[in-house]
C-alpha cells in the first residue's frame, strides 16, 4: 500500500487492484472512513468488470497525512484527489464517490473537470442541508474517545447502525473486523471532526451543479436515515447528463446482494463516458 506526495505537499495512503492498463476507477471514501471501508471484494469485483481501481485515505483519515490545525474544506480534498492522479500519472479517471465522498467528487468535477471522465454519486448530496441524520453524525463526533481495541470496536458498531437498510441485513461481522482493521491501521477520532468541520465550510454546490457535464449515475436508498434520496433528486434535476436509481430497502451503505446492480450502474455510465 504505497504512499504518494501530491504536487500541494499532502501525503495520500493508496492501493489498486486490477490491471493498470484498464480505465482508471477512483474510489473516494465517506466522512472518518479509512479506505478499506471499499471492501476488497468489491474492489475486486470493479476489476473484473475492467477497471484499474484505485481506493485511498482521505487527508485526516487512516495512513494519509494529519492536518491537526484543521481549517480545509472540500475543495482542498478535491486537491488532494486531483493530485493522487497527478503523482500517479493518470491524466484522467471515472469517478465513485460515497457520502461526503460524493461530495469531493462533486467539488472535484467542478475545479478539475479535466481529470473527472464520470460520475458515480452514492447517498451523497449537494450541500449540509440535506443531512437529515445530523444529529446522528454529532452524536458520533462527540462520543468519548475508545480506551482499547474492543472498546472502539463496539463504538464502530454502533456508529454503523445508523446506516443500516431496512431491506437487508447489515453485515455486522464485517463491520467489526473493519472496525478491527481501522483502529490498528490508525486510531484517531479528532481526524473525523475536522472532516467535518471542512464540510460546514463548504459552500452549497447547487448553484454550481449545471457545470457538470460528464455522464453521472446517482445511486441512493430510500432506507438512508442520514442523507435522504431527496438530494438525489436534487442533483439529477441539475446534471444534465445524469441518471437515477433509487434503491428499495437500501440505507446509507452498499449491500452486498446489491453489489451487482451498483457495478452493473456504475460500468454502464462508463461506458457512455467512453461512447
Amino acid at each position: 500500500m504505497p504512499q504518494v506526495t501530491a504536487p500541494t505537499g499532502v501525503s495520500l495512503h493508496h492501493d489498486t487492484f486490477g490491471d493498470p492498463n484498464h480505465p482508471p476507477l477512483l474510489l473516494i471514501q465517506g466522512l472518518g472512513a479509512h479506505m478499506l471501508g471499499w471492501r476488497a471484494e468489491l474492489c475486486r469485483q470493479l476489476a473484473d468488470a475492467g477497471f484499474h481501481v484505485l481506493r485511498f485515505d482521505n487527508r485526516d483519515v487512516g495512513l494519509s497525512q494529519k492536518f491537526p490545525q484543521g481549517g480545509y474544506t472540500l475543495a482542498d480534498m478535491a486537491d488532494d484527489t486531483a493530485g493522487l492522479l497527478t503523482a500517479l500519472g493518470i491524466p484522467a479517471a471515472h469517478v465513485v464517490g460515497q457520502s461526503m465522498g460524493g461530495m469531493v467528487a462533486q467539488q472535484l468535477a467542478l475545479d478539475h473537470p479535466t481529470r473527472v471522465l464520470t460520475l458515480a454519486l452514492i447517498y451523497t448530496a449537494p450541500s449540509t442541508d440535506f443531512l437529515a441524520g445530523r444529529d446522528l453524525v454529532d452524536e458520533r463526533t462527540h462520543r468519548p474517545r475508545a480506551r482499547d481495541r474492543d472498546e472502539a470496536i463496539a463504538l464502530y458498531l454502533e456508529n454503523e447502525a445508523a446506516c443500516a437498510s431496512p431491506g437487508y441485513p447489515q453485515d455486522t461481522a464485517w463491520l467489526r473486523e473493519l472496525g478491527g482493521q481501522m483502529y490498528d491501521r490508525d486510531y484517531d477520532p479528532d481526524g473525523i471532526e475536522r472532516q467535518l468541520e471542512a464540510l460546514d465550510h463548504s459552500p452549497d454546490r447547487t448553484p454550481h451543479l449545471h457545470r457538470i457535464t460528464v455522464p453521472t449515475t446517482l445511486l441512493h436508498g430510500d432506507g438512508d436515515r442520514l442523507i435522504g434520496p431527496d438530494a438525489s433528486k436534487v442533483m439529477h434535476e441539475l446534471i444534465a447528463d445524469s441518471k437515477l436509481t433509487i434503491h428499495p430497502g437500501m440505507g446509507h451503505e452498499l449491500p452486498q446482494p446489491l453489489w451487482p446492480h451498483i457495478i452493473t450502474q456504475i460500468r454502464d455510465n462508463t461506458a457512455r463516458g467512453s461512447a
